[in-house]
């Protein structure tokens, strides 16, 4: 069973003004521009520090995160 993961996002208003804005340009919705700039980030990442393993993924804590079944 697959499972998703959300999680809460603070913002100022500033802030939330401005992303909202980026999307509306870029034509994405918040949650595909925050999901492609997570993918960016991590992609950067492992190409820096090398690939992250299953194994090193297995002890991390998702409690910040509410867990959604399909």
């Amino acid at each position: 069973m697959k499972k998703n993961y959300t999680f809460k996002l603070r913002l100022n208003e500033e802030m939330a003004r401005k992303l909202s804005f980026v999307c509306e340009k870029e034509g994405l919705s918040v949650q595909n521009m925050l999901v492609q700039l997570i993918r960016q980030k991590v992609q950067y990442f492992e190409r820096v520090k090398g690939n992250i393993q299953k194994n090193d993924q297995n002890g991390i804590d998702l409690g910040a995160f509410e867990v959604e079944e399909q």
